[in-house]
């Protein structure tokens, strides 16, 4: 009896701390929506206009050269999700507006909170299902929960910054969750729907494809494909019926910007994309050559892990974390909010892992992103904002954020160190860290 009552105490006070997180990551997120902005706020709000507007045709216009773009030509390059929750929001805020013009245009603090409403939702969201999805004792839960709420990272994203890689973040982790328990019908249903969100979950959700090839029934896969390509055409198909599907598909498909130098430094998160544009700024290195060829290593990398994927016994987690570092350490054009769909994955693979360094790697990962917090200036973010708050990015300086850009190697050391772990996880994982291996507690 007195230990049924002790594990009831423990179960609650961990739901209790729960809680207690939850809240205080719901607040720092709320309370920073409204008064921080950038400029993919006001194009959001510009991309949800312009989809009341014109409806199911908005695609014919995604390139962004309308005039109630404040940024020309800084187009819509998602698929529809993000446009259909913008369009929500702006549903709930219809009188909101620009304030200003071009490029220095600001949203009004309305919509700013509309607008990243959805991504917080996701972002607590996540909490909970790692919380679900982790194994063990309460605690650990709680711990690995708490590491994703309280991540700086995500803060940014959803609070500041207001990128909506948490939606795409919270489908992933869903469908890799689900397949884990069995549920795979289902689960396959959230695999459509993150890449509806961000394509470069596809990256993710292949190789975690290619792996239930080894432990799948061939038909009852072919039909969760079936399930997946359903809900892609589902969403796809009304925006192309108008005879928008070379629009809709230059969009998508074609969405990655050409190969070129990555400036400014201080938002480029590809190690070589980095380093070369570094060396061009330096010492005057032409790597155009180099940057091109940067894509023809990614596909050939991209490759190589599929082919490992299916050859080596690695889990399903190991193999979506592996297919989408491969874009991360490799492609030319990392954006920071791209690292957002990874940490997820890391945190829950760190907590059901067998092996100790493995742990040690996942965890690695998913916290090195929010050095750049403090090597950045964040207090930026909150140059406009609402009266009675000017206090505020005195106080993020006093929490060690400086209002300053470092210099440029800073970013690029910090692009490379992301690289270097991101490739010695993937070697790893398919060399030391397979269930061919014995399945103790070892590096």
């Amino acid at each position: 009896m007195f230990k049924k009552c002790g594990s009831w105490g423990r179960h609650h006070t961990s739901l209790i701390i729960l809680g207690i997180v939850l809240i205080i990551a719901a607040f720092i997120r709320i309370w920073t929506a409204e008064i921080s902005s950038g400029p993919d706020v006001t194009q959001f709000w510009a991309f949800a206009k312009v989809f009341q507007q014109h409806g199911l045709d908005f695609y014919r216009y995604a390139d962004a050269q309308l005039g109630i773009f404040p940024n020309k030509g800084w187009g819509f390059v998602y698929p529809p999700i993000w446009l259909l929750i913008l369009r929500i929001s702006l549903f709930f805020v219809p009188l909101s507006r620009l304030y200003g013009v071009g490029s220095t245009a600001v949203a009004s603090p309305s919509w700013r909170l509309a607008a990243k409403m959805p991504i917080i939702i996701a972002d607590l969201a996540i909490g909970l299902l790692l919380y679900w999805g982790v194994p063990g004792s309460k605690r650990k839960k709680v711990f690995f929960a708490s590491l994703w709420l309280l991540h700086p990272t995500a803060w940014f994203e959803s609070g500041v910054f207001g990128q909506f890689d948490s939606i795409a973040a919270a489908f992933l982790l869903t469908f890799v969750i689900l397949l884990m328990k069995g549920k795979d019908r289902l689960a396959f249903v959230f695999a459509g729907l993150a890449v509806m969100t961000k394509q470069h979950t596809l990256l993710a959700v292949g190789m975690i494809v290619i792996v239930c090839t080894r432990t799948m029934n061939f038909k009852r896969l072919l039909t969760d494909c079936a399930i997946t390509a359903g809900v892609i055409a589902a969403i796809s198909i009304p925006f192309v019926v108008t005879g928008n599907f070379v629009s809709y598909v230059r969009s998508i498909v074609y969405a990655s910007s050409p190969p070129g130098y990555q400036d400014p430094l201080c938002f480029s998160f590809s190690g070589p994309g980095a380093l070369l544009t570094f060396l061009h700024n330096t010492v005057f290195y032409d790597a155009t050559t180099m940057l091109s060829l940067i894509a023809v290593v990614f596909i050939d990398a991209l490759f190589i892990t599929a082919l490992m994927c299916y050859k080596r016994k690695v889990t399903l987690l190991q193999a979506g974390l592996a297919g989408y570092l491969i874009f991360i350490a490799i492609y030319y054009h990392i954006n920071y909010q791209y690292l957002i769909v990874y940490i997820p994955l890391a945190l829950l693979l760190a907590a059901t892992t067998k092996y100790k360094i493995e742990r040690i790697f996942a965890l690695a990962i998913a916290i090195l992103p929010a050095v750049w917090i403090w090597i950045t200036n964040i207090p930026w973010w909150f140059h406009d904002t609402k009266s009675g708050y000017s206090w505020v990015p005195n106080m993020l300086k006093h929490l060690g954020m400086p209002d300053r850009y470092l210099p440029d190697w800073t970013y690029v050391i910090l692009a490379l160190a992301i690289m270097a772990l991101s490739i010695a996880y993937i070697v790893l994982a398919f060399t030391r860290w397979t269930e061919n291996k014995d399945n103790k507690l070892q590096s």
